[in-house]
């Protein structure tokens, strides 16, 4: 996954954050619409620490890439579980709004992945 492809992911969250903070905003009030920028946000920043860290440092050896995968996985659920922690524990956040936004936010991660212009290859095919 290249910064092109980030750029794509990090857009497309963008998008559909400010989408569902309008309709869940207009039908539910202000507390459900910051509800679900923080759901989100959360999302966002859980991606954007595990693409920081997958996409750090020099090309190395297999061993070493697949070690920085999972150091960067380990850093996207510990920043989402902080991210949860802070929204239920001390903002008090409407459970609904934040976790359908959340979702909807790895679904267009996914999505972006699914339809990236680049097909993923492995080395030598």
């Amino acid at each position: 996954m290249g910064k092109l492809e980030v750029r794509r992911i990090a857009t497309w969250q963008l998008g559909s954050t400010a989408l569902a903070a309008m309709v869940f905003g207009l039908s539910l009030g202000a507390s459900a619409a910051a509800a679900s920028v923080l759901g989100g946000a959360i999302a966002m920043l859980a991606n954007l620490a595990m693409a920081l860290v997958a996409l750090s440092g020099a090309p190395a050896a297999a061993n070493r890439i697949i070690h920085r995968f999972y150091v960067a996985e380990a850093s996207k659920i510990l920043v989402t579980i902080f991210g949860f922690t802070l929204a239920f524990g001390i903002f008090e956040s409407p459970a609904f709004p934040l976790l359908m936004t959340f979702a909807l936010s790895l679904l267009a991660y996914w999505v972006t992945l699914a339809f990236a212009r680049r097909p993923l290859v492995l080395e030598g095919e």
